[in-house]
């Protein structure tokens, strides 16, 4: 776990894709990911002259995009409504990362079909088969964001796929929002986690849903994380999120400050 591997989600900056790459720069926030569901970052908007003047603006700040997050609301894998369009899409992100070298694509995929209709569990597995060979095909990894589905439910999820390439993004503060510990899963896959979203929250209770709080004054037990994540020499990217404030750089900086503070030593 090294310093340079602190980033940030550019969208959550909620500047113009140029800006906010200058500010994660000046915040010393080298590792970024974006989003490419919607408009002119969208994989059937981006044409290949626009992939290489993307890739470039990153380089000129000393940025290094670490993922493209995939999140489409409405398209869930589980839903045979939906499902085809899903894995289309996201494979269109996998090859537009491909592309621009980028190693990750990142997506909430909703539940991974326990509890859902008769078959879902079934359908999600067959559409992350499809996705995780594209996937493969192109060297990227897709990181699913598991939020509502327990410890146990992604470990066995893995290895039903058996795809190297289908691995872990860790977003603590979803899974305290919605009752899960995150020190769990990394207990049950660590080897897995490709990603780690830095953000924190507050658990849902029967009075109330959980929600998004500022780094270190929710209930999310990050220090507890990032040790568990060194002790299983993880490596990759610790991108931080904060999608609800006033104020987000000044969030930003100051959760990179925490962030950083929890690195081991000489890191």
């Amino acid at each position: 776990m090294r310093a340079d591997r602190v980033g940030v989600d550019l969208d959550d900056l909620r500047l113009p894709l140029k800006t906010a790459m200058a500010a994660a720069s000046e915040l010393d926030l080298r590792s970024v990911e974006f989003a490419t569901v919607r408009g002119e970052l969208a994989p059937r908007n981006l044409s290949s002259s626009g992939r290489r003047h993307l890739a470039k603006l990153a380089r000129d700040v000393g940025l290094s995009i670490e993922a493209l997050t995939a999140d489409l609301p409405g398209l869930r894998f589980h839903d045979p409504e939906t499902v085809d369009e899903r894995i289309t899409r996201t494979c269109e992100v996998i090859e537009l990362a491909a592309e621009m070298r980028v190693p990750v694509v990142t997506a909430v995929v909703g539940s991974l079909g326990k509890g859902e209709s008769p078959g879902a569990e079934a359908m999600v597995l067959q559409a992350l088969q499809q996705v995780g060979g594209v996937a493969d095909a192109r060297g990227v990894t897709f990181a699913i964001r598991p939020a509502r589905d327990g410890a146990d439910e992604v470990a066995t999820l893995l290895k039903r796929l058996g795809c190297p390439s289908v691995r872990v993004g860790l977003d603590p503060a979803a899974l305290v929002m919605h009752g899960m510990n995150p020190l769990k899963i990394i207990e049950w896959a660590a080897r897995d986690i490709a990603l780690l979203h830095a953000r924190d929250a507050t658990a849902g209770r029967v009075d109330r849903p959980g929600h998004e709080s500022p780094l270190g004054e929710g209930e999310v037990d990050l220090a507890g994380v990032m040790a568990c994540l060194a002790a299983a020499d993880y490596g990759g990217p610790m991108i931080i999120r904060r999608t609800q404030s006033a104020n987000p750089r000044n969030d930003i900086a100051r959760a990179s400050a925490i962030v950083r503070g929890l690195l081991p030593s000489g890191a």
